[in-house]
């Protein structure tokens, strides 16, 4: 085990999403994009992806969730719908570092309907980072962990990702992360888009830390452009973790949520724009 978890958060966190593909409140926006805030215990603030634009600071303002008292902010992956709001962050003083795989800021396409590639990049002014090549504890209890590898036959979200603009070379998002959140409920698993795959990644997760079952799971899952197998699979990793609850958005897509809602005996909650998780 390369993670020693020490102990777990004895007062509540609080999880918001600043931004999502859905809204689930009328006067906050929303776009395809992924960004939340962690409230932990002393009135830590920690931010996880900023979205595609300046939306998610606009929703966090009517949330009263101040990011520029923000510890820092960790990136799940460099795709251009995590970080693309990252100029309108350090332009509303927000002072912390950031935390990415080196990888984040690579050159990347993705194959668009008509069969073009459009750059899918980290478009942003590039910031001073703290690079992550495997896993980070960010204080005490909140982990981010990334460099997740892919076992043989288990599903990763790659399809019509390219490192190069000719479309020859398949993205395999070696940059994906996600964080781990020793909460007062217990272990709780946030989520970019998972490009992993979730089993890739609770097995690393496990693998690092010995944990074989967590509270909840929330974040992307990226099954809306996967085949229609990989929604059972998805469920029964997610099974085989045993969580109390299940948080699927982003880039999950409805026909994935659909099918966990249906298929899973855990609560299976949609998440938007405003969701707000106590753990």
């Amino acid at each position: 085990m390369a993670i020693k978890i020490t102990g777990q958060y004895t007062e509540p966190c609080r999880i918001s999403v600043l931004c999502d593909n859905e809204s689930l409140n009328a006067n906050l926006g929303k776009e395809w994009g992924l960004s939340m805030a962690l409230e932990l215990p002393g009135n830590d603030l920690w931010l996880w992806d900023c979205s595609a634009s300046d939306l998610f600071l606009k929703n966090a303002d009517a949330m009263n969730i101040d990011v520029s008292k923000a510890k820092g902010l960790a990136i799940s992956h460099g795709h251009w719908d995590h970080t693309g709001g990252m100029d309108a962050l350090m332009e509303a003083d927000f002072m912390g570092p950031v935390y990415a795989h080196p990888d984040f800021a690579n050159k990347r396409y993705s194959k668009e309907d008509d069969g073009s590639a459009k750059d899918a990049s980290f478009h942003c002014e590039y910031p001073g980072t703290i690079i992550v090549r495997d896993d980070v504890e960010l204080e005490d209890g909140l982990f981010m962990i990334t460099e997740i590898p892919r076992r043989d036959g288990l599903f990763e979200a790659t399809k019509d990702l390219f490192i190069d603009q000719e479309m020859t070379q398949v993205d395999h998002v070696n940059d994906d992360a996600f964080m781990l959140l020793m909460s007062n409920s217990g272990p709780i698993v946030v989520l970019g888009c998972c490009h992993s795959g979730l089993a890739n990644s609770l097995y690393h997760m496990r693998d690092l830390t010995g944990i074989n079952s967590v509270h909840a799971i929330l974040g992307g899952l990226h099954l809306y452009s996967a085949e229609k197998a990989e929604y059972e699979n998805t469920a029964k990793v997610i099974e085989e973790f045993n969580p109390k609850i299940v948080s699927p958005g982003h880039c999950t897509g409805k026909d994935g949520f659909e099918f966990l809602k249906k298929r899973l005996s855990c609560e299976v909650v949609p998440m938007g724009s405003g969701s707000i998780y106590e753990f």
